[in-house]
Protein backbone atom coordinates (compact mmCIF):
# COMPACT_ATOMS: atom_id res chain seq x y z
CA UNK A 1 0.00 0.00 0.00
CA UNK A 2 2.46 1.93 0.33
CA UNK A 3 3.06 2.37 -3.57
CA UNK A 4 -0.38 2.99 -4.04
CA UNK A 5 -1.18 5.57 -1.07
CA UNK A 6 2.63 7.36 -2.88
CA UNK A 7 1.40 7.25 -6.39
CA UNK A 8 -2.03 8.74 -4.64
CA UNK A 9 -0.14 11.51 -3.08
CA UNK A 10 2.03 11.97 -6.59
CA UNK A 11 -0.81 11.96 -8.59
CA UNK A 12 -2.44 14.51 -6.10
CA UNK A 13 0.56 16.49 -6.06
CA UNK A 14 0.55 16.52 -10.04
CA UNK A 15 -2.95 17.54 -10.05
CA UNK A 16 -2.39 20.36 -7.41
CA UNK A 17 0.54 21.22 -9.36
CA UNK A 18 -1.39 21.12 -11.86
CA UNK A 19 -3.82 23.56 -10.07
CA UNK A 20 -0.90 25.42 -8.38
CA UNK A 21 0.54 26.05 -12.03
CA UNK A 22 -3.27 26.92 -13.48
CA UNK A 23 -3.88 29.46 -10.32
CA UNK A 24 -0.38 30.94 -10.84
CA UNK A 25 -1.18 31.44 -14.38
CA UNK A 26 -4.85 32.68 -13.82
CA UNK A 27 -3.20 34.84 -11.27
CA UNK A 28 -0.79 36.51 -13.60
CA UNK A 29 -3.68 36.85 -16.40
CA UNK A 30 -5.68 38.88 -13.54
CA UNK A 31 -2.84 40.70 -12.39
CA UNK A 32 -2.41 41.48 -16.04
CA UNK A 33 -6.27 42.24 -16.55
CA UNK A 34 -6.30 44.56 -13.39
CA UNK A 35 -3.18 46.24 -14.22
CA UNK A 36 -5.13 46.45 -17.42
CA UNK A 37 -8.21 47.74 -15.46
CA UNK A 38 -5.77 50.00 -13.67
CA UNK A 39 -4.65 51.80 -16.56
CA UNK A 40 -7.68 52.14 -17.86
CA UNK A 41 -9.34 53.42 -14.38
CA UNK A 42 -6.45 56.09 -14.86
CA UNK A 43 -7.94 56.76 -18.70
CA UNK A 44 -11.05 57.02 -17.69
CA UNK A 45 -10.02 59.26 -14.51
CA UNK A 46 -8.06 61.52 -16.66
CA UNK A 47 -11.36 61.52 -19.07
CA UNK A 48 -13.71 62.82 -16.21
CA UNK A 49 -11.24 65.26 -15.25
CA UNK A 50 -10.83 66.81 -18.78
CA UNK A 51 -14.24 66.14 -18.85
CA UNK A 52 -15.16 68.17 -15.13
CA UNK A 53 -13.18 70.98 -16.85
CA UNK A 54 -15.01 71.25 -20.13
CA UNK A 55 -17.82 71.05 -17.92
CA UNK A 56 -16.71 73.57 -15.87
CA UNK A 57 -15.99 75.74 -18.95
CA UNK A 58 -19.27 74.96 -20.35
CA UNK A 59 -20.89 76.71 -17.13
CA UNK A 60 -18.56 79.75 -16.92
CA UNK A 61 -19.85 80.24 -20.82
CA UNK A 62 -23.13 79.51 -19.91
CA UNK A 63 -23.06 82.35 -17.13
CA UNK A 64 -21.79 84.70 -19.58
CA UNK A 65 -24.26 83.84 -22.39
CA UNK A 66 -26.95 84.02 -19.28
CA UNK A 67 -25.19 88.11 -18.08
CA UNK A 68 -24.80 89.12 -21.56
CA UNK A 69 -29.18 87.81 -21.99
CA UNK A 70 -30.00 89.55 -18.98
CA UNK A 71 -28.01 92.43 -20.36
CA UNK A 72 -29.61 92.34 -23.88
CA UNK A 73 -32.96 91.93 -22.16
CA UNK A 74 -32.09 94.90 -19.57
CA UNK A 75 -30.94 96.89 -23.18
CA UNK A 76 -34.48 95.52 -24.98
CA UNK A 77 -36.97 96.95 -22.16
CA UNK A 78 -35.00 100.04 -21.93
CA UNK A 79 -35.21 100.43 -25.73
CA UNK A 80 -38.53 99.24 -25.75
CA UNK A 81 -39.60 102.00 -23.44
CA UNK A 82 -37.63 104.77 -25.39
CA UNK A 83 -39.32 103.73 -28.27
CA UNK A 84 -42.64 103.96 -26.43
CA UNK A 85 -41.65 107.41 -25.64
CA UNK A 86 -40.72 108.59 -28.77
CA UNK A 87 -44.55 107.18 -30.28
CA UNK A 88 -45.99 109.23 -27.65
CA UNK A 89 -43.90 112.25 -28.70
CA UNK A 90 -45.00 111.66 -32.13
CA UNK A 91 -48.46 111.25 -31.52
CA UNK A 92 -48.01 114.44 -29.56
CA UNK A 93 -46.11 116.13 -32.29
CA UNK A 94 -48.73 114.84 -35.00
CA UNK A 95 -51.94 116.42 -32.80
CA UNK A 96 -49.94 119.62 -32.68
CA UNK A 97 -49.12 119.43 -35.55
CA UNK A 98 -52.81 118.93 -36.51
CA UNK A 99 -53.68 121.86 -34.57
CA UNK A 100 -51.02 124.16 -36.56
CA UNK A 101 -52.43 122.85 -40.00
CA UNK A 102 -56.08 123.92 -38.58
CA UNK A 103 -54.71 127.28 -36.99
CA UNK A 104 -52.75 128.23 -40.20
CA UNK A 105 -55.23 127.11 -42.42
CA UNK A 106 -57.75 130.55 -41.67
CA UNK A 107 -54.54 132.51 -42.16
CA UNK A 108 -53.92 130.82 -45.04
CA UNK A 109 -57.51 131.54 -46.17
CA UNK A 110 -56.94 135.53 -45.31
CA UNK A 111 -54.01 135.29 -47.45
CA UNK A 112 -56.15 133.80 -50.26
CA UNK A 113 -58.60 136.96 -50.01
CA UNK A 114 -55.86 139.48 -49.41
CA UNK A 115 -54.88 138.26 -52.14
CA UNK A 116 -58.06 138.98 -54.36
CA UNK A 117 -58.55 142.09 -52.60
CA UNK A 118 -55.12 143.13 -54.10
CA UNK A 119 -56.12 141.95 -57.03
CA UNK A 120 -59.10 143.92 -57.12
CA UNK A 121 -57.36 146.99 -56.08
CA UNK A 122 -54.63 146.69 -58.41
CA UNK A 123 -57.04 146.81 -61.24
CA UNK A 124 -58.74 149.72 -59.62
CA UNK A 125 -55.58 151.44 -59.50
CA UNK A 126 -54.75 150.80 -63.03
CA UNK A 127 -58.10 151.89 -64.32
CA UNK A 128 -57.47 154.85 -62.15
CA UNK A 129 -54.18 155.56 -63.81
CA UNK A 130 -55.62 155.10 -66.69
CA UNK A 131 -58.57 157.87 -66.12
CA UNK A 132 -55.50 160.17 -64.45
CA UNK A 133 -53.53 159.66 -67.85
CA UNK A 134 -56.42 160.23 -69.91
CA UNK A 135 -57.28 163.88 -68.01
CA UNK A 136 -53.41 164.49 -67.76
CA UNK A 137 -53.58 164.14 -71.54
CA UNK A 138 -56.77 166.56 -71.65
CA UNK A 139 -55.00 169.28 -69.61
CA UNK A 140 -51.60 169.02 -70.79
CA UNK A 141 -53.96 169.65 -74.02
CA UNK A 142 -55.72 172.26 -72.40
CA UNK A 143 -52.26 173.69 -71.07
CA UNK A 144 -50.56 174.17 -74.44
CA UNK A 145 -53.63 175.62 -75.59
CA UNK A 146 -53.70 178.01 -72.91
CA UNK A 147 -49.97 178.33 -73.71
CA UNK A 148 -50.19 179.21 -76.81
CA UNK A 149 -53.04 181.41 -76.14
CA UNK A 150 -51.21 183.37 -73.54
CA UNK A 151 -47.83 183.51 -76.31
CA UNK A 152 -50.67 185.11 -78.58
CA UNK A 153 -51.70 187.59 -76.11
CA UNK A 154 -48.20 188.06 -75.19
CA UNK A 155 -47.01 188.62 -78.60
CA UNK A 156 -50.88 190.59 -79.90
CA UNK A 157 -50.14 192.76 -76.54
CA UNK A 158 -46.79 193.92 -76.84
CA UNK A 159 -47.31 194.74 -80.92
CA UNK A 160 -50.56 196.26 -79.67
CA UNK A 161 -48.36 198.47 -76.94
CA UNK A 162 -45.67 198.86 -80.41
CA UNK A 163 -48.24 200.69 -82.34
CA UNK A 164 -49.65 202.83 -79.08
CA UNK A 165 -45.92 203.63 -78.77
CA UNK A 166 -45.73 204.33 -82.05
CA UNK A 167 -49.25 206.66 -82.01
CA UNK A 168 -48.14 208.43 -78.91
CA UNK A 169 -44.77 209.28 -80.41
CA UNK A 170 -46.26 210.66 -83.44
CA UNK A 171 -49.24 212.69 -81.78
CA UNK A 172 -46.74 214.36 -79.21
Amino acid sequence: MDKTVLQQVLDRLGNIEGTLHNLVEGQKRLEEEQLTIRKEQQIIRQEQQTIRQEQQTIRREQQILLQGQKRLEEEQAYLQSGLKELNELMTALLHRQDETDAKLEAPATDVHSIHGEIASLKQGLHELEEKVDSHYHQLNERLDNIQLDVDFAVHKTTANERELYKIKNRLF
